[in-house]
């Protein structure tokens, strides 16, 4: 075969083989995004798990000081009820005003910190079910990818081989370039030669639609074996056989 030939039977495997992989990159995706998700709720959880632990330490040493303040409160009404005069009287009094304030205060506290850890609590019961309902998605995700995988796995291997064959077949320099135009196309490395008017003699490139010269064209018609290559979006040029057979009529 000329190497036109053979680049054109290497891009024919090679996009079959592209379009196995995309079922499976495709596949692949999802379940990473899915993973993805999880992933963050579950760090989510974690968090809030941690921040509840917090709340609750917090407020079992605000219920520790409660239990301190109602001890010093005991101990100052015996010390009221025992006072000798009215300046002992005072004194207490004012101490038993204070801790009083006091622990009011703390009784705030922990209502404040009771209600934080109820928001917390209500925020990981939603966290869990979101983590029950994700992995459900998680799971079906993967048994996608592992039935495609199956379905595809055969056949594309077979691909693969014949594409390693077909580039086998193309000199260092054109497969390098062909591979070059494959990665920044996405796999479209040549386009085909559109005739506009074959009486004004107009082509465009299939691909971006802008105009060849013709002389190319006449490259083309020739096959001089050297790649003629849109000037515009760089792709390698090839000739329908249809437009091939009409100017070679003209």
């Amino acid at each position: 075969m000329s190497l036109m030939e053979e680049l054109k039977n290497l891009y024919r495997v090679d996009g079959q083989v592209r379009a196995l992989r995309s079922r499976v990159d495709s596949a692949q995706r999802y379940l990473d995004a899915q993973s993805r998700e999880l992933g963050a709720l579950t760090d989510r959880k974690a968090e809030l798990e941690q921040r509840r632990r917090q709340l609750q330490a917090t407020i079992a040493n605000y219920e520790v000081e409660t239990k301190a303040i109602d001890e010093r409160l005991e101990k100052l009404r015996g010390e009221l009820n025992s006072a000798e005069n009215n300046k002992q009287y005072t004194t207490v009094l004012s101490e038993l005003n204070t801790a009083k304030e006091q622990r009011s205060l703390v009784e705030d506290q922990i209502l404040a910190e009771m209600e934080q850890l109820e928001s917390v609590g209500a925020d990981l019961e939603t966290l869990d079910g979101q983590i029950v309902e994700r992995s459900k998605v998680r799971d079906v995700a993967s048994t996608q990818l592992q039935q495609r995988q199956a379905d595809v796995g055969e056949r594309l291997s077979e691909l693969e081989v014949e594409r390693d064959a077909a580039a086998a077949a193309i000199p260092p320099s054109e497969l390098a370039t062909f591979d070059e135009l494959t990665h920044i196309h996405d796999g479209e490395a040549m386009a085909v030669v559109e005739e506009i008017s074959r009486r004004n003699r107009e082509y465009n490139c299939g691909a971006c639609q802008m105009q060849i010269p013709f002389e190319q064209v006449s490259l083309l018609m020739n096959d001089t074996g050297a790649l003629i290559c849109c000037a515009s979006c760089h792709r390698i040029l090839i000739m329908a056989e249809e437009t091939r057979g009409a100017l070679a009529k003209k």
